[in-house]
């Protein structure tokens, strides 16, 4: 995803510490390549027939998108909307912490439905955070209609959950019209 290393490295730019990124590039890249390492490894190591892997990791796919739209339904904007309300008001504030419970909730997949599907749900998850870090900190390299989805959800917070696809939000009839 070179697109996505540009659009970090701008935030580079003009800082007085030179090189060293800002806590917000270090903990997406980082999760991010350390989503996509994992995913290799998993998929590497599967003795899974190619054929049921590459389903297996399709379902992950799928599966992330899914709890991704269910999470920010009904767990930020429900269960910590003054927490998620916080980003709403400010998205490019820096994030300066790793989610530790997703990736509670990766180990629990691991456990559950093996190593291709969390592949998936990896690659997923790597797939969110490129858009999300786009999204608020470097827009022109997002497509126009994912990324007026997203800020449409910035303005209407009761519509647009999801940040990876659409589809979700047209199922469960949260779409902004």
């Amino acid at each position: 995803m070179p697109w996505l290393y540009r659009a970090m490295r701008m935030e580079f730019r003009n800082k007085p510490w030179g090189l060293l990124p800002t806590m917000t590039v270090a903990i997406y890249l980082g999760e991010l390549l350390f989503a996509m390492t994992l995913a290799t490894i998993l998929l590497a190591a599967s003795a899974l027939e190619l054929s049921t892997a590459i389903a297996l990791f399709c379902c992950g796919l799928v599966s992330w998108t899914l709890a991704e739209y269910v999470t920010h339904r009904f767990v930020l904007h429900g269960v910590a909307p003054v927490q998620h309300g916080m980003h709403h008001a400010r998205p490019r504030d820096g994030i300066d912490r790793i989610f530790w419970q997703i990736w509670l909730a990766f180990t629990v997949v691991y456990l559950t439905a093996g190593g291709a599907v969390l592949a998936g749900v990896l690659v997923a998850y790597a797939w969110y955070l490129s858009l999300h870090y786009c999204a608020h900190h470097n827009p022109v390299l997002l497509p126009a209609s994912l990324l007026k989805h997203h800020l449409d959800h910035h303005k209407f917070a009761n519509r647009n959950y999801g940040v990876t696809t659409k589809v979700w939000d047209r199922v469960f009839g949260t779409m902004l019209r």
